[in-house]
């Protein structure tokens, strides 16, 4: 539990804020991303780098307190996101980069759960899946832009959606090491459950697409559903 939140929590989640502050001024006019809050000036975006390093401070000082053991799977997270920022707008290089980050997380829990470091096929089997879904949400980015118009600083998602069988070959990729695994002994339900977060990753892109439209939508709905019972109970008592 300890490993969990000071790895998933503060510092795996704080590479959206450095995430934000490198691409909010190009989401300024992406059609759809120009609602972020550091992208239409609600929230200081010079902000973003502080909040950035303090969480994943935070996060390393409660590891080396609760579970030392995990502060070198913590250090990579950092590590990997500053790589992904330069790399970003590469195609191919970008996914492939950005799975790593799963492959680190897999690999925490796995020692924190069984005490011994995962097997080298099992981390495959995870890199390939998340390239996949990457992969997945690139194109499914660059097909939005194909439709609304491109956004300054996003070009390389548009190299994925005009060459599709890149996500196909990724999805086969991850489907054949799966096949290989039936023949190791892996458990079915694993294999069933990775096939399953596999095709609903790369469907949740294709129905969300860029902007977080799901959360933001959700974000709204709790927002606004306070003030909406306080209007109807206020129209109530003025009946009454």
């Amino acid at each position: 539990a300890a490993g969990w939140f000071g790895i998933e929590f503060l510092i795996n989640q704080a590479k959206y804020w450095l995430n934000d502050y490198k691409d909010a001024l190009s989401d300024r006019f992406h059609p759809r991303k120009k609602e972020r809050v550091p992208a239409n000036g609600y929230f200081p975006r010079e902000w973003l780098p502080f909040l950035f390093a303090l969480r994943v401070l935070t996060g390393l000082a409660f590891l080396f307190w609760f579970w030392p053991q995990g502060v070198p799977f913590a250090l990579l997270l950092p590590a990997i996101q500053l790589l992904y920022d330069r790399v970003k707008r590469v195609p191919l290089l970008n996914g492939g980069v950005a799975a790593w980050g799963s492959v680190v997380r897999f690999a925490c829990g796995y020692a924190a759960m069984a005490g011994v470091g995962p097997p080298v096929f099992s981390c495959l089997l995870v890199y390939s899946q998340r390239l996949a879904i990457y992969i997945a949400a690139y194109g499914a980015e660059g097909r939005y832009l194909l439709r609304q118009g491109t956004a300054p600083g996003k070009e390389y998602t548009l190299f994925y959606a005009r060459h599709p069988y890149l996500e196909k070959m990724a999805m086969v990729f991850f489907l054949g090491l799966l096949a290989f695994a039936l023949e190791q002994s892996v458990p079915g339900g694993v294999i069933v459950a990775g096939i399953v977060l596999a095709f609903c990753g790369a469907l949740y892109y294709r129905i969300n697409g860029p902007g977080d439209r799901i959360y933001r939508e959700g974000w709204r709905l709790l927002w606004r559903a306070p003030a909406l019972a306080c209007r109807r109970f206020g129209r109530q008592l003025k009946l009454r």
